[in-house]
């Protein structure tokens, strides 16, 4: 359960940091605002990876679970520009949305045990 919260909760951080940087908000720039996504981030993967070893799943032997890491990796970088390299609206929208995009695809990965994500159940 710890896992699942802290998914749902770092998609809503994301969502929202986003929202809060395209508005030009100085709440965006709060401590606070910068480190709990950290924090949440942090128990979201050691939980991840604690659930993986006690269930021995691998993403050698499940391809779902390499796919959910793949995007992970693009998840992240979605986030280095939004929040890091986007020096322009632009940049900061395109880094949210693709963010918003890869984050709904590793949410389907999960509910669905499929690379295929949520077109699995089409």
């Amino acid at each position: 359960m710890i896992h699942v919260l802290c998914a749902y909760l770092t998609g809503l951080g994301f969502l929202l940091r986003g929202i809060l940087i395209l508005l030009q908000n100085p709440l965006s720039q709060y401590r606070l605002t910068k480190t709990l996504p950290h924090i949440i981030d942090t128990f979201l993967l050691i939980s991840g990876g604690l659930l993986a070893y006690s269930l021995s799943f691998s993403p050698l032997t499940q391809p779902w679970l390499a796919a959910k890491i793949i995007a992970l990796f693009l998840y992240i970088g979605f986030g280095l520009l939004m929040l890091r390299f986007g020096n322009t609206a632009k940049r900061q929208y395109l880094g949210l949305l693709g963010g918003l995009l890869v984050y709904s695809y590793i949410i389907g990965v999960a509910h669905s045990k499929s690379v295929l994500s949520y077109f699995f159940f089409l």
